[in-house]
């Protein structure tokens, strides 16, 4: 892995990471209390160091933070960590404030800037907790204000007001989230391959640009984790829209599969793991699939597609709408899927005549475990038609455009 892509790796998780350094600025042995730390972000995965602490316990600066994951060489600087507002809760600590340093990283023509990542509210619970619910790590909002790939100085993707939020647990109420992107954009008159290049000016395309938005919750009584929203919208491109609907995701169940996961990455080489893994396999009877969606609404791209095939064929857009049309049955009979023509052609049809949208639902009758869904995948491994069309009827899913 070169080490701008174990950058991007790395950022991913830093909300997770950047916090656990507050311990060390209570603790009288500061080597212990390091050592400790390590181990808990061996368990995310990355390790992590710094050069030095200053400050106090209400305003601390970690020094020369690095990140690197686990296995890799190469450390990434990311600065000064400062945290402010902290306060002993439970046996744990709360901070008001943990932001990062300006993050730049300039590597082979690439470079990548990053304005402070700022959390707020953020919950350290105690080491050891009994309750499984108070050994996650939670914080009230994240931002970042901007993001920004170069490539030989020319900007490639830009992302502005990045952001999350969560609300804390009410009662029975269950705790609901949110975030998105302002706005993203990328220049697609830098790419070089003319083959590629002309495709794209040709749709009419040289700069994209669009925002993301996602909402859900989380009643961790019951472990019913809805993501209702995630929407990536491309303007003059379309809306992918994306729902899941999961059950079972207590906090004692992330515990346990996450101190699975831990044990079976630290495994070495060439170790009997079969334990472990047939422990994961068994706490998937307990998470269930309720339901999904994948949802592409139009917004000129199919049109501008058609048009394109038929200005290269010498036809008109409904002769290839037509040709297309004739297409499916044949794809879905060369993807060993003719069986379940019948649900998936008319919806495309309809879709074709008036582009508007197009859906993939599962909506299963009744909640069904992810051990049953791996059950039936791997019941026929040599009849791909047969788990197919197991997996639709188990699953509910079905295809409809322009609703």
């Amino acid at each position: 892995m070169t080490r701008h892509h174990a950058a991007f790796r790395t950022l991913a998780f830093s909300a997770v990471l950047l916090a656990f350094p507050i311990n060390a600025a209570f603790a009288q042995d500061v080597t212990s209390i390091a050592d400790r730390l390590k181990a808990l972000v061996v368990k995310q995965g990355l390790d992590i160091g710094w050069s030095n602490i200053s400050g106090d316990a209400s305003s601390m600066v970690l020094e020369g933070v690095t990140l690197k994951a686990m296995g890799e060489s190469d450390a990434l600087p990311v600065g000064n960590v400062t945290l402010t507002g902290v306060t002993d809760r439970n046996g744990g600590f709360h901070v008001d404030t943990l932001s990062t340093s300006p993050f730049s990283l300039n590597e082979q023509g690439l470079a990548v800037d990053i304005s402070p990542i700022i959390f707020k509210g953020l919950s350290l619970p105690a080491e050891n907790a009994a309750d499984a619910m108070s050994s996650l790590m939670m914080y009230e909002s994240a931002a970042v204000d901007g993001l920004s790939v170069k490539m030989a100085g020319k900007t490639v993707f830009e992302m502005q007001k990045a952001f999350g939020q969560m609300t804390p647990l009410d009662g029975s109420n269950p705790m609901a989230f949110s975030g998105g992107v302002e706005k993203f954009s990328t220049d697609l008159s830098l790419i070089e391959d003319p083959s590629v290049k002309g495709y794209i000016q040709a749709l009419g395309y040289s700069q994209l640009d669009g925002d993301i938005k996602m909402t859900g919750s989380w009643q961790p009584t019951d472990g019913r984790w809805n993501m209702s929203q995630y929407d990536i919208t491309i303007n003059d491109v379309g809306t992918l829209g994306m729902t899941i609907d999961l059950g079972g995701l207590t906090p004692e169940f992330l515990k346990a599969a996450n101190e699975i996961s831990t044990k079976l990455t630290e495994a070495p080489a060439g170790s009997d793991t079969s334990a472990e893994q047939a422990k994961l396999m068994a706490m998937l009877s307990d998470a269930t699939f309720n339901g999904a969606s994948l949802r592409f609404g139009d917004d000129s791209l199919t049109s501008r597609v058609i048009n394109l095939f038929a200005t290269v064929q010498g036809a008109q857009p409904a002769d290839v709408v037509n040709m297309a049309k004739g297409m499916v049955p044949f794809a879905l009979m060369q993807a060993q899927l003719a069986d379940l023509a019948g649900d998936i052609t008319p919806a495309i049809n309809a879709y074709l005549d008036n582009p508007d949208s197009i859906e993939i639902i599962a909506s299963p009758p009744k909640p069904v475990s992810f051990a049953e869904i791996g059950a039936v995948s791997m019941a026929n491994p040599q009849d791909s038609t047969a788990t197919a069309k197991a997996l639709w009827s188990l699953l509910g899913i079905q295809v409809k455009a322009n609703q």
